[in-house]
């Protein structure tokens, strides 16, 4: 459902002028009005969405598809060092218009711009805390949408069917089992640490 005050969905509908670079079935791409740098891109969805969370599948794929292409293109015609693609949620987090959107960033040597994430030290029991959380998380999540397919509620052909009860049968059968001693121990972190401080 677009929102009347969207900035984004008024240039969907034209109300807004924009310098159109790309469109696909799901999503256009626009040069932003406010560039951080040259040829900075905003690839914006067809659909009012605010956050990815709840982007359909088949969105999410013309999006992605767009930020590889337009990636290609800008570093081939602009040739830019490198580039940051750029995807906030919330405002907390740098989000400005209630519309998703991606912005691929060219970058160039000496051009000023920061993105700026201060690294952490952690300890190994909050890092397992944490693989325990996202993992158990993810398992309940496709342990609902199999049982949905399995029950009938998500409609689907019987070759996906089939896959579904396959994969049920083969999660129920292998539940992994979480065990602290499984993760890295903390010689082999701080050595992780060491080698990607080197990059």
């Amino acid at each position: 459902m677009a929102d009347e005050k969207c900035l984004f969905c008024e240039i969907l509908k034209g109300s807004i002028p924009s310098l159109k670079v790309f469109e696909n079935e799901g999503c256009i791409a626009v040069l932003s009005i406010k560039p951080v740098s040259k040829g900075h891109v905003i690839v914006i969805p067809k659909q009012h969405h605010s956050f990815i969370n709840n982007l359909p599948d088949d969105i999410s794929f013309h999006m992605l598809g767009a930020v590889k292409a337009l990636s290609t293109i800008l570093t081939q015609i602009l040739l830019c060092s490198g580039i940051n693609v750029m995807h906030n949620i919330g405002g907390i987090a740098g989000q400005k218009v209630n519309h998703l959107c991606f912005e691929i960033i060219p970058r160039y040597a000496n051009d000023k711009i920061k993105i700026e994430m201060l690294e952490s030290k952690t300890d190994e029991n909050e890092l397992y805390e944490q693989q325990k959380l996202i993992t158990s998380a993810i398992r309940d999540s496709t342990m609902k949408l199999l049982e949905a397919i399995r029950d009938g509620k998500i409609q689907v052909s019987d070759e996906v069917k089939n896959q579904a009860l396959k994969a049920l049968e083969s999660i129920n059968k292998d539940k992994p089992v979480l065990r602290k001693e499984n993760i890295n121990s903390k010689v082999d972190l701080l050595k992780l640490e060491d080698e990607l401080n080197k990059f």
